[in-house]
């Protein structure tokens, strides 16, 4: 089902007083004009929440998507927070900010028309293009206005915008932004680019992969992106890979997909496993990248379906898992699918598990790695510094390979 940030609340619709509200001032109202013009011109000043449209001024529903647009979150980088502009040399490129936010050309005269009589800060589009990087301070500082001003947008009627499908565009959009303000489990889908040193060479034409993700819910913490998987991927690009991968390659737990399609970009024969409600979009960002790789259903619990589509003799040189474990019982299910699927003919046949050491789940690693050990040998441990959209931590890599006396 697709994400409809509607669901999110249920405003109550009142009727507002839009009475016509005079922003006109003469110039002799100011003391000293100099300070009027440097504040105009001042592409850094802060961005407060009464910079934007007021509703009570009816603003024409171009100006209204504009800015609601240019108010959307940038593309996420790795896990890297959206740039705010505070050093002055920061140069914008004007038009690539409206291509970036899907302003066109037409949307922006309308606007701007409108905007040089009732907003000055904003009376041109170099001033317009820096609103996406003053946005970040105006959303912490300026939360709770900020939030107000989108829900009073959603609650209206907007009675002098006669288009009803703008009137829809712009309510969805609103409530977009509403989402994406309320923290990282009730933002709408978003798209990650994920960039690696030295993955460009490996691509082609473009330096970045990009991964779909729905709005994370508790239940489905598969259509998430974790620290885990990136750390595991950088290592398989940036050191000696033949040292890891051998193919078939399996993915236990695929999730977005992230270490799957690293290990068949490196030319692996590469499967990529999960729950049957994570395939779809799985899918989905195999074919964003443009992947040849499977994709399958395998549930731990119950792996017939793969097992009737590859056989009882499908076996893997290499099998991968990162961040496998936040159950009590997955420790167990985790070894169970390695033992089933491990070419146990192959003496160099190896696994490769990244988890994160998260504070709770101490009991789980360890039993974990206990039950690894009783038919694997570790031959690889290191432990390194990350972090995710959920802050900082530490990860640990381990490789094991399978005891030759079984």
């Amino acid at each position: 089902m697709d994400f409809d940030p509607l669901s999110l609340f249920t405003p109550s619709v009142t009727k507002e007083d839009y009475s016509e509200i005079s922003l006109s001032r003469s110039l002799d109202d100011y003391s000293d004009n100099k300070v009027l013009i440097d504040f105009e011109d001042n592409l850094f000043q802060p961005l407060h929440v009464l910079d934007l449209p007021l509703l009570q001024l009816k603003p024409p529903a171009e100006v209204l998507l504009m800015f609601l647009k240019l108010l959307s979150p940038d593309e996420v980088y790795n896990f890297t927070k959206p740039e705010s502009v505070n050093d002055e040399d920061k140069k914008i490129d004007t038009w690539k900010t409206f291509e970036n936010k899907e302003i066109t050309e037409e949307l922006l005269n309308t606007a701007l028309e409108w905007l040089a009589n009732f907003c000055p800060r904003f009376s041109n589009k170099l001033k317009l293009s820096y609103i996406p990087f003053l946005s970040t301070s105006l959303k912490r500082n300026y939360e709770s206005q900020y939030n107000a001003w989108l829900t009073r947008i959603i609650s209206s009627q907007l009675p002098w915008v006669t288009d009803s499908e703008f009137k829809r565009i712009i309510s969805k959009e609103a409530s977009l932004r509403l989402a994406e303000n309320c923290g990282r489990t009730a933002q709408p889908e978003i798209v990650r680019k994920i960039g690696l040193p030295n993955l460009s060479k490996y691509l082609k034409g473009t330096e970045y992969i990009k991964l779909k993700e729905p709005s994370l819910t508790s239940d489905n913490l598969g259509l998430k992106t974790w620290g885990s998987s990136l750390i595991l991927a950088n290592r398989l690009i940036n050191k000696n890979n033949d040292e890891y991968l051998t193919g078939p390659v399996l993915e236990l737990g695929s999730g977005t997909g992230l270490v799957g399609i690293i290990s068949s970009i490196l030319g692996y024969e590469t499967y990529l496993t999960d729950l049957i409600e994570i395939i779809p979009n799985l899918q989905d960002n195999v074919q964003i990248n443009s992947i040849d790789a499977n994709v399958d259903e395998l549930n731990w619990c119950d792996p017939s379906s793969f097992i009737a589509k590859y056989g009882h003799d499908k076996k893997f040189n290499t099998i991968v898992l990162s961040d496998p474990i936040y159950s009590s019982k997955h420790p167990y299910w985790v070894v169970d699918m390695v033992e089933k699927f491990i070419n146990s003919k192959n003496n160099n046949a190896r696994v490769l598990i990244q988890i994160p050491l998260r504070p709770k789940f101490e009991d789980e690693r360890s039993l974990l790695w206990e039950l690894m050990n009783k038919n694997f040998t570790e031959i690889e441990h290191e432990i390194e510094s990350g972090f995710d959209d959920f802050g900082e931590m530490g990860f640990c890599f381990k490789k094991f390979i399978r005891k030759t006396s079984i």
